[in-house]
């Protein structure tokens, strides 16, 4: 019988057509599944404690925060991932979000709709050419924004990130020295204990009250309490947000309602070319492991060496 691989949430048709390649698709039970391709589906230790058969957990993006690695990596189960397959598509979304808040089209535009034309001069930008962008965080997807926010649209890049060395930009002595300088902020990091909460009230305190913050990685790398609180008192200019600390985001959230504020339902990897890229990686990654080979790309590799 062809092994079984559990898919809890949609993926594209390309990755389903390689999966059945070799294998059974299923709905469930996890349980039952010798696979599981994820997206924002949670796997955590207890899920994990009654999945006997299982071999393989794919995530269908580069974020794990769902799924517990470390139960994983002790239950010996690879967890593979699609680094890069989303890094344009995101990329794209942050400039998208950037370029929207300098020039405050989505507050222009509903101020369009309630038949407030006259208002047009409330909505004055600011230009991108010139300011500068402060990147934390230089994987795939902050050094294509470096790169597009330098070479597109002339802006002085400075970024931050310790654990890369050779990336082609201006490097900040420190965080600290990042956000002050910094006329518009954008986050690329992993979410973990040590970045959770990394802009809190103290590092909000020190942007520029001109600074725009844009966040596409993991909402709570924000303390957003710390930053509603920042928006209505207005020590900062505006946030572009895609991603939150709970999702769905709570309708009565204080989010919802911060002035200045554009927000975006976790949309910047939904792309057709990017999901088409994802579905084929986690497929892969999936098929690799059950065939007994290496896969290409693994958050923990130490339980394939283990396997060999």
């Amino acid at each position: 019988m062809k092994p079984s691989v559990f898919l809890p949430e949609i993926i594209a048709p390309c990755g389903i057509d390689l999966l059945k390649t070799q294998c059974r698709i299923t709905t469930g039970p996890l349980e039952d599944a010798d696979a599981v391709v994820v997206r924002l589906y949670e796997i955590d230790a207890d899920r994990l404690a009654s999945c006997d058969r299982l071999k393989v957990i794919a995530k269908h993006g580069v974020g794990v925060d769902n799924v517990d690695v470390a139960a994983a990596t002790a239950r010996r189960i690879p967890v593979v991932f699609t680094p890069g397959a989303n890094a344009n598509s995101v990329a794209e979304h942050t400039m998208t979000l950037m370029l929207a808040l300098a020039r405050q089209v989505f507050a222009s535009g509903e101020a369009l709709r309630a038949g407030r034309f006259q208002d047009r001069d409330q909505f004055q930008g600011v230009e991108l050419a010139g300011r500068t962008l402060g990147v934390v965080g230089l994987g795939r997807i902050g050094r294509r924004v470096a790169t597009m926010s330098r070479d597109g649209f002339a802006m002085e890049v400075l970024a931050y990130d310790p654990l890369v060395e050779d990336h082609g930009f201006a490097v900040a002595e420190s965080l600290e020295d990042l956000l002050t300088a910094a006329d518009f902020l954008s986050l690329h990091l992993p979410l973990s204990t040590r970045t959770r909460h990394l802009m809190n009230a103290d590092r909000l305190s020190l942007l520029k009250p001109t600074c725009r913050i844009i966040n596409t990685s993991r909402g709570a790398l924000i303390d957003e309490e710390a930053l509603v609180r920042a928006l209505r008192e207005g020590r900062i200019a505006g946030a572009a947000l895609d991603v939150f600390a709970t999702e769905p985001l709570p309708v009565d959230h204080p989010l919802c309602a911060a002035p200045n504020t554009l927000l975006t339902p976790h949309i910047s990897t939904l792309t057709a070319e990017s999901l088409d890229r994802m579905a084929r990686d986690a497929a892969q990654g999936v098929l690799d492991v059950l065939a007994g080979k290496q896969p290409r790309w693994t958050v923990n590799p130490e339980v394939w060496e283990r396997k060999v």
